[in-house]
């Protein structure tokens, strides 16, 4: 059974704020990058300049791709809790 939408501070507690949240998840889309733009690099792939462009875009549609799925995944839960964008 789930404790989503009890009023239990216990359960509360546990939860980050919505700040720290976005924090969070933005650093591990960064740090998910530059691990990523690590292995490339020691791959070989900076070399003759192709797959350095490959990685790069690589690391932005990474980061870009994990941002962009933490905004639709925290809109769809404000939807589906009742309270629309900018509610409070």
């Amino acid at each position: 059974m789930g404790t989503r939408g009890t009023n239990d501070p216990a359960v509360a507690e546990r939860e980050p704020p919505a700040g720290a949240a976005v924090v969070i998840t933005v650093l591990a889309g960064i740090w998910g990058g530059v691990l990523l733009l690590a292995v490339l690099y020691g791959l070989g792939w900076t070399v003759p300049g192709l797959g350095w462009l490959i990685a790069k875009g690589a690391v932005k549609l990474g980061v870009a791709g994990v941002v962009g799925l933490t905004a639709a995944v925290a809109w769809l839960r404000a939807r589906r809790a009742g309270r629309g964008p900018g509610a409070s």
